[in-house]
């Protein structure tokens, strides 16, 4: 079973705004309690420093006013200062003219199999975590970003992700990196089973003030099970 594509274009979209705007925080598939009930609702993408939510939509058709119209009641419901939708297959009239009424910014983006242009695997190299001191996605004090890399061995350095918006103390930010490395290392999106085995195998790494190391070895290892 191959992961959810509509997950893959929210990891897709997520990696898409921190390489755009490194200047601001931003939190994947998050639960912001609702004003009032304090009932949480679920949301994409969210940016906590200017309360914006970011909806992700990967479907076989135009985005329609419905849609539109959730998000505006959603915004409402946690006092969201602002809305953007990303969509993989466009807007209808109806949408667009609804979002740009309310002030809703919509962009479409086509969902890629194959998103990113990744450094070619050695065989005998390694991913790495670089970070100082990780900051939660939620504070606005934070000037460090989060950064993984792929060390092909051979004194070859690549980014792979980075992105200011990495609570380590978070187990969907794991998965999101876990994605990252697993896209990687088997030339396509993971299947779910990989990530969750990725994530029982390497999450006491991923610990705030650490770098770490995971060799291409160890990630085959885990492909390997996940895949049995």
């Amino acid at each position: 079973m191959t992961e959810s594509s509509g997950k893959s274009y929210e990891r897709q979209m997520m990696r898409h705004l921190t390489e755009r705007d490194k200047a601001h925080f931003f939190e994947l598939d998050v639960r912001v309690p609702a004003r009032g009930t304090g009932h949480p609702r679920q949301i994409d993408v969210w940016l906590p420093s200017s309360r914006e939510i970011i909806e992700c939509k990967h479907h076989g058709r135009p985005v329609d006013v419905n849609v539109v119209d959730s998000l505006i009641g959603k915004m409402d419901d946690v006092g969201a200062l602002g809305g953007r939708i990303f969509s993989h297959s466009g807007f209808s009239r109806n949408a667009t003219a609804r979002a740009d009424k309310f002030g809703i910014a919509w962009e479409a983006l086509p969902f890629e199999e194959s998103p990113d242009t990744y450094p070619e695997r050695s065989g005998a190299g390694h991913y790495a975590g670089d970070y100082v001191d990780l900051c939660l996605a939620s504070t606005t004090d934070c000037d460090t970003f989060g950064r993984v890399s792929y060390d092909d061995g051979d004194g070859g350095d690549a980014p792979l992700c980075v992105g200011h918006s990495v609570d380590w103390h978070n187990r969907t930010m794991h998965g999101f990196i876990a994605h990252v490395i697993m896209s990687h290392y088997l030339g396509k999106p993971p299947a779910e089973e990989s990530v969750a085995f990725f994530l029982d195998a390497f999450a006491p790494r991923f610990e705030a003030g650490y770098e770490w190391h995971i060799g291409e070895a160890e990630v085959s290892q885990v492909a390997f099970t996940s895949a049995r």
